[in-house]
């Protein structure tokens, strides 16, 4: 079965579609990858800077036995 013109057009044209779609796919993936990226850094800064440090509190046992030894 011969191939019409058109049919040779389209099949070789579909690995110049295949790259450009390939392309617009990868493009719109490394824009989600380098925002997210780019939000955990942003982030990481404000949260160093807002960090509250904690004071150690005694325990039970160690308040029980503090009251026992006075």
């Amino acid at each position: 079965m011969k191939l019409s013109n058109r049919q040779l057009v389209i099949g070789s044209l579909q690995p110049l579609l295949f790259c450009i779609g390939m392309y617009f796919v990868i493009l719109i993936f490394s824009v989600f990858v380098c925002s997210s990226i780019y939000q955990a850094f942003k982030s990481n800064k404000k949260a160093a800077a807002t960090e509250v440090k904690s004071v150690p509190v005694a325990s039970v046992h160690q308040q029980v036995a503090v009251s026992l030894n006075k």
